[in-house]
């Protein structure tokens, strides 16, 4: 009886925590970018560059499902947006990997 009490309130502890959390992570960027927009000019462009990143991912991935799938309750759209997901993974680790190489040949012709 002990025991699932203190499972329980773990768990709704963690809910609470959780929460909190995820209410000071939408809260403290909204801050910054009403007390500074200068500075959050350079999250803004990131958001922005994500977001176009994503819909080009999503748009050049397939909806096909195979039968394989169908057993995990895969539709087309989840499909699509897995694939856009993966698209984006590719993209973004290939442009960190040009980009860190064109750093250290910039910095070491400096």
């Amino acid at each position: 009886m002990g025991s699932d009490f203190m499972i329980d309130a773990g768990l709704y502890l963690s809910y609470a925590m959780f929460f909190v959390a995820f209410l000071a992570a939408l809260a403290f960027p909204i801050w910054e970018i009403v007390t500074s927009m200068e500075a959050a000019k350079k999250a803004l462009v990131s958001v922005g560059s994500a977001a176009v990143i994503f819909g080009l991912s999503y748009a050049l991935s397939g909806n096909e499902v195979l039968p394989s799938y169908e057993k995990f309750g895969i539709t087309p759209f989840l499909s699509q947006l897995i694939g856009g997901s993966l698209i984006m993974l590719y993209i973004t680790s290939i442009l960190t990997f040009v980009l860190l190489i064109v750093g250290e040949v910039v910095n070491f012709f400096r």
